[in-house]
């Protein structure tokens, strides 16, 4: 017999951030009694410390740009200044906005009962929360991740800051030092820089962004240069000190070339850690990895009553997989069969230019069809939208192999990948012929608005016929 402290449900979801909401929600459509354990606020971090408030200052920082380069449009515009206190409001309030289709509330009108405290496994189906224990046959672990923090001799001591902290400074460094050259590095290296910061920016690899097309990210990185950020790529920081309130770091190259960059405040970008140390996997059987927990392509974990999903199972460390990746989970939840593989997911790093991605690299799509790959590119400059709108910096690239029926039809989109601006919005197009396995010529003979942006994608796949056509 259990006591009032011991609960049987149907499904217990662990997390509530994205993924741990929507699978929740999906599996509670069809069973009754679904229970969520959140140990901090419904929502997650997109919508605290991370897409939602990163968006909102962006937008402040690319209006203030805008503002400043006016004349280049014919507008006069004095001496326009940051309120950095209004803008930080500004990201409050669209937070608090967004927050409502988050909240426990709207969880429990889906259907949801919403438990807040931390969860810890105390057998492979039983789960203590502050004292209550909770049974069930079916259970999905989705607690996200955090800011993973590099052992860098005199980082704790000097001092620094993550995603989480920069989002809600209430002053402004004069010089901000940025460890990292991945997505978040830059843009709130971008939005710091446009904000009034003087920013440099250090990678490890040899250069910025090395998981995306290499000749797009050079666009971006003369861009950023351009603006008057420094990025320094192929360095290592190697200790961190303090001198009164300034932050040295010494960082060397790969020849082991050292130097010095002084700093008021430093950013920490290096990535994401799965959050599972207080889970108590010990007691289930759940294997853990270097990347997360291992799940098959179901993401069922080793435990066949167990699931994971979003940041917890490793990368891609995105919103949008992780909702994808939670109704797959759902599925499996309820006796669907559903499978998940990644293979046509989206990515958009949302700097200015934005850089835009699905697929694979050029790089990459080389060493797998050799000289059956067909390699499409149109700048930005002859998308006559871009030219009304003064952003001409920017390429598409488009990346076909013969697989669709040998070719017909313009063949099959590999990969894709966009720099400039939308290049966001202009994506997506290319991530639906993938995920259907369309031709590229389905693309070609859609009718599409002129002048927009995106037309440019139909005027890129039209190139497969004009190169045919003059010899190319």
């Amino acid at each position: 017999m259990r006591t009032e402290n011991e609960q049987q449900v149907d499904a217990i979801v662990i997390g509530g951030g994205t993924a741990g909401m929507t699978a929740a929600k999906e599996i509670a459509r069809e069973r009754s009694n679904v229970v969520l354990i959140e140990a901090a606020r419904t929502g997650g971090d997109c919508l605290y410390t991370g897409c939602v408030p990163s968006k909102s200052l962006i937008a402040s920082a690319r209006m203030l740009h805008s503002i400043r380069n006016a004349s280049e449009y014919g507008v006069v515009v004095d001496d326009p200044s940051l309120d950095l206190v209004q803008a930080m409001s500004r990201k409050t309030e669209i937070i608090d906005q967004i927050s409502v289709v988050d909240s426990p509330a709207a969880l429990e009108a889906a259907g949801v009962t919403v438990l807040s405290g931390k969860a810890r496994f105390v057998s492979p189906k039983t789960i203590d929360v502050n004292g209550r224990t909770i049974e069930s046959e079916r259970i999905v672990i989705a607690t996200g991740s955090r800011p993973t923090i590099p052992p860098i001799p005199g980082l704790q001591a000097a001092g620094y800051l993550t995603n989480e902290e920069l989002l809600s400074l209430n002053d402004l460094p004069a010089r901000l030092a940025v460890i990292g050259g991945g997505p978040t590095g830059l843009e709130l290296g971008q939005v710091f820089s446009r904000f009034g910061c003087k920013v440099t920016i250090i990678e490890q690899a040899t250069r910025v962004l090395d998981r995306d097309d290499k000749e797009g990210v050079a666009l971006l990185a003369n861009s950023l240069v351009g603006e008057g950020i420094e990025l320094i790529t192929g360095h290592t920081v190697t200790g961190i000190e303090r001198d009164g309130l300034c932050k040295i770091l010494r960082i060397a190259n790969h020849d082991n070339f050292t130097r010095s960059i002084e700093a008021d405040e430093i950013l920490v970008a290096v990535g994401r850690t799965p959050n599972t140390a207080d889970l108590n996997l010990g007691a289930t059987g759940v294997v853990v990895g270097p990347s997360g927990i291992q799940v098959n392509d179901r993401l069922r974990t080793s435990v066949s009553h167990i699931w994971a999903c979003g940041d917890v199972i490793g990368p891609p460390f995105f919103t949008h997989v992780a909702d994808d990746q939670a109704r797959t989970v759902a599925a499996g939840v309820l006796g669907h069969r559903s499978s998940w593989d990644g293979r046509a997911i989206p990515w958009v790093t949302f700097t200015d230019p934005e850089v835009a991605g699905v697929g694979i690299t050029e790089d990459a799509a080389r060493q797998r069809y050799g000289d059956k790959l067909e390699v499409l590119r149109f700048p930005y400059e002859h998308i006559d939208r871009a030219v009304t709108e003064g952003q001409t910096n920017g390429l598409i690239k488009v990346l076909l192999a013969p697989g669709w029926m040998r070719g017909l039809l313009g063949g099959e989109i590999v990969g894709a990948h966009i720099v400039g601006a939308n290049a966001g919005e202009m994506i997506h197009q290319f991530a639906f012929l993938m995920a259907w396995r369309l031709p590229a010529g389905m693309l070609a003979k859609a009718v599409q608005t002129y002048p927009t942006f995106s037309l440019g994608g139909r005027q890129a796949i039209g190139l497969h016929w004009t190169k045919r056509n003059s010899g190319g």
